[in-house]
This record gives structure tokens, sequence and C-alpha cells, in this order.
């Protein structure tokens, strides 16, 4: 899922930080604040529910098996669980400086929404390639 930034809200979030110039527009029609916002949170949950999925098929993929004894499988599985809680903690942290980067403009909740679904989508895309994709 790729996401383009509105040209209203667009180069504003494009000077803010090059993670943005990479996404490409999903909110076209929106033309305000308001709209853009609107839109981007409807891609942010979207995407916050493939990454629960992925994450569901991830952990399925941790069976018992012949090549690794099950307690080194139970530590694996319990170390990815314990990097994916620090992931969401660092995703809403790294989310909220955005917010402080935007201190006082209209456009600072939209940018942390950005900030959230670029982070959701990397991720779920991490962890496909990792796991899913073989």
């Amino acid at each position: 899922m790729r996401v383009l930034i509105p040209m209203a809200l667009g180069t504003s979030l494009l000077a803010a930080g090059p993670a943005f110039a990479e996404e490409k527009s999903i909110c076209d029609n929106a033309q305000t604040t308001i709209e853009i916002g609107e839109c981007v949170g409807k891609e942010y949950k979207k995407a916050d529910a493939e990454l629960n999925a992925v994450w569901k098929e991830v952990m399925a993929t941790f069976k018992n098996n012949d090549y690794m004894p099950a307690e080194d499988l139970k530590a694996w599985k319990d170390t990815l669980l314990a990097s994916q809680r620090d992931w969401i903690k660092f995703k809403e942290e790294d989310c909220e400086a955005v917010g402080y980067e935007w201190f006082g403009g209209t456009g600072r909740s939209n940018a942390v929404v950005f900030c959230l679904l670029h982070h959701t989508t990397a991720r779920t895309k991490d962890l496909k390639a990792r796991f899913l994709e073989r």
C-alpha cells in the first residue's frame, strides 16, 4: 500500500521528512485538512488491519518441526513477540514526535497519522518478506 499526499498538505509533509517523499497519493480528491485526515485515517485503519492479519499468519509459522528444539522455537516466538511490542511503542512515540514538528499547525494530526501509516505499511512489508514470502 502506497500513499499519495495531496498538494494542500503534500508540500509541507514532503519538506518534513524523506519518508513522506517516497509515498504517493491516496487522497487525490481531498481538499481540506479535515478531508485529508478522514482519508488518511481510513487508510491507516486498513493498513493496521492488514498488519494484524499478517501478524497472525506469522505467528502461525511457529510450529513444532524436526530441525529446531521446541524450547528454541518458543524462545524465537517469544523474542519476536517482544520485538513487536517494542516496535509498537517505537511507532507510537516516533509519530508523537512528528506531531511536535508540526506544533501549532493545522496539519499536525494528519502528519501523525501519515507517520503511523508509513511505519505500519513498512512493518507489514518487512514481516511478509521475512516470514511469508519464502
